[in-house]
């Protein structure tokens, strides 16, 4: 093994060649040189004498940041950029500092945390445990792989004054990520973020404390999370339900993650007998082995293709998947009568207004739907929303910018008593005011409910769907990701932004583009007249959002908080003038998302 001394001289001239930045060699020089770091110098010093640089860069040269889901990455041994133990532990360190100097000198602090089935996650809660033990904060620890709504529950019900959750949500297998939650059981937001990551920095320049978990156990600093917090959470999702139907077969998937304990055992104890769990993905296991690209996505149909083949062959009715901690869903549905034929999945902004109708149907039948009952959406999620709450004289929340914390702080902001129900486009749903997140098992007990009503009623859930179409619209939306991945593609994500904020295109679909609503410099900008801009209020965000001049065309570009993407959200509207004029207006609506799509397409392509 080399000499730190040779290693330095090695950064240096890989820093001169190009094959470094100056920032990823002036991390690993501390890494080398300074206490803290001592226990991952022999790796860094392999990866050094491999000339394993561009691992190395990626992995130093930058800090990972806190984004809409908290911190979120590739794992890797070593590095500031990553996930491992020092980053993990410096977060934890971080998060503990923040909330005993909130609450002031002397005060009892409490910590539930919670993890899921990803490589890693049982060490990373461990440790969170450890550190946040020996920095003084009780905490109470979940044994076994848990969802991420259980955790916003437990804060909660536990009254505790943070939460870890340890997911990468829906990310490939490389992936980990810290999601750190406030007492009010949401995650974190502003001014908490920033306090947050003022300690994680401090934090990074020290050595951080861990007690064993032996210790901890013995003196009572660390508790394990009994199955009384699992009860009562399940009792709080049924408390959701608001339909006796349960006339329905459902094949559901927990993509190798934690939904069993979760989505499953909600449609158990809210009477749903015939569920079917996928025996090939039941098993909890980090790698997705049998889910296809080993991505447990229920964003992508591809993800629910062999649940929807069980249910072919079962002659099922519904499938449902949620991802690997259980606080998204997808659903798939039979085209026609026969679930044996053809099947197809559907999008998050078709589950969010499918079942935001119902809940407000069911409601009002019961004579329970108020005036101040409202529903929460997102800026990039469908206007749908908005023409139902109109439809049935509620009010909609749907100014906030993505992520689910948005929603949660939102939902306080605004008055628990009146919230209905809250969704985002990217398959997150909740009902209730039991969490402050997201929840796959809430979302799938009322779906299930949904379709279990429709099939009394010897409707399907997509001629339900039709229905509310010929009410208020036909609305379509389309989703354009681009991933790009370490320091280059950091730069391409800004560059692209950049030139979406300064020279956006002229037209879409043949439509011109009239303004953009700039959530970063808050201006609403004129793009065909004077040029003259507006005062845009809050929310503060990255985030454009473009209007053209056709009523309901619009699209939006934000970077992702949360993976290395660049996001375009296309909308579209057409008028529908009756049932027999539907199928027109579906493929006006497609044909318009078609080219925007392939507008966009070569807009990319241009940008240099």
């Amino acid at each position: 093994m080399m000499t730190v001394d040779v290693a330095l001289t090695k950064i240096q001239e890989a820093e001169r060649g190009g094959r470094l930045s100056a920032t990823a060699a002036a991390g690993m020089k501390r890494w080398l040189e300074e206490a803290p770091f001592a226990r991952y110098r022999e790796k860094l010093l392999h990866d050094v004498e491999a000339e394993n640089w561009k691992q190395l860069d990626n992995a130093f040269f930058t800090v990972l940041e806190f984004g809409t889901g908290g911190r979120r990455g590739v794992m890797y041994p070593i590095g500031t950029n990553v996930l491992n133990d020092r980053t993990i532990a410096e977060s934890a360190r971080g998060l503990a500092d923040y909330i005993q100097a909130k609450k002031g000198p002397g005060a009892a602090c409490s910590c539930v945390i919670a993890r899921d089935t990803r490589h890693n996650s049982p060490e990373f809660a461990e440790l969170c445990a450890r550190v946040m033990a020996a920095a003084g904060v009780k905490v109470h620890l979940f044994k076994d792989a848990r969802s991420t709504p259980l955790l916003s529950f437990a804060v909660r019900h536990l009254g505790c004054d943070a939460g870890i959750m340890i997911t990468a949500s829906h990310n490939p297998p490389a992936d980990n990520g810290f999601k750190c939650y406030a007492a009010t059981g949401g995650q974190v937001i502003p001014p908490d973020d920033a306090g947050i990551i003022a300690c994680v920095e401090q934090a990074s320049d020290r050595d951080i404390p861990e007690k064993s978990l032996e210790d901890g156990l013995a003196d009572g600093s660390i508790a394990y999370a009994g199955p009384e917090v699992d009860e009562a959470y399940i009792q709080a999702v049924v408390g959701e339900s608001v339909s006796h139907a349960r006339g329905v077969s459902i094949v559901y998937t927990p993509l190798h993650g934690v939904g069993e304990s979760s989505v499953a055992a909600a449609l158990k104890a809210d009477g749903f007998m015939d569920v079917n769990i996928l025996a090939s993905q039941r098993t909890q296991d980090g790698d997705f082995p049998n889910v296809p690209n080993h991505v447990s996505n229920p964003e992508n149909p591809s993800a629910l293709a062999a649940a929807i083949a069980e249910a072919r062959a079962t002659g099922a009715d519904l499938v449902l998947a949620s991802d690997p901690d259980a606080d998204r869903v997808g659903v798939g549905l039979p085209k026609t009568a026969d679930p044996k034929g053809e099947w197809t999945t559907l999008d998050g902004n078709q589950i969010g207004v499918l079942i935001a109708a119902f809940v407000m149907k069911q409601y009002a039948d019961r004579g329970r739907l108020r005036p101040d009952h409202y529903l929460v959406t997102t800026l990039v999620s469908t206007q749908m929303a908005k023409a139902l709450a109109r439809r049935e004289g509620v009010r909609i929340e749907d100014d906030l910018l993505v992520g689910f914390k948005w929603i949660a702080e939102r939902i306080d902001a605004a008055g628990p008593v009146g919230f209905l129900f809250g969704f985002e486009e990217s398959h997150g749903y909740v009902k209730g005011t039991y969490v402050r997140d997201k929840d796959a098992a809430v979302a799938s007990l009322l779906f299930a409910e949904l379709a279990a009503t429709c099939k009394d009623r010897s409707q399907s859930v997509l001629e339900y769907l039709d229905d509310l179409y010929v009410d208020v619209g036909h609305y379509g939306e389309r989703l354009i990701n681009k991933t790009y991945t370490g320091r280059e593609g950091l730069d391409k994500i800004r560059s692209l932004m950049k030139a979406f904020r300064e020279a956006p295109p002229k037209t879409v679909a043949g439509l011109p583009v009239t303004e953009v609503y700039d959530y970063k410099t808050h201006e609403i900008r004129d793009l065909v007249g004077s040029g003259e801009a507006r005062p845009l209020p809050q929310p503060s965000g990255d985030l454009l959002l473009f209007h053209t001049g056709r009523e309901g065309v619009r699209f939006a570009a934000r970077p992702s908080g949360t993976e290395p993407k660049i996001k375009f959200y296309l909308f579209a509207r057409t008028a529908v003038d009756g049932p027999d004029s539907l199928p027109a207006a579906k493929a006006d609506t497609e044909a318009v998302l078609d080219q925007m799509t392939r507008d966009i397409e070569k807009y990319l392509e241009d940008v240099k």
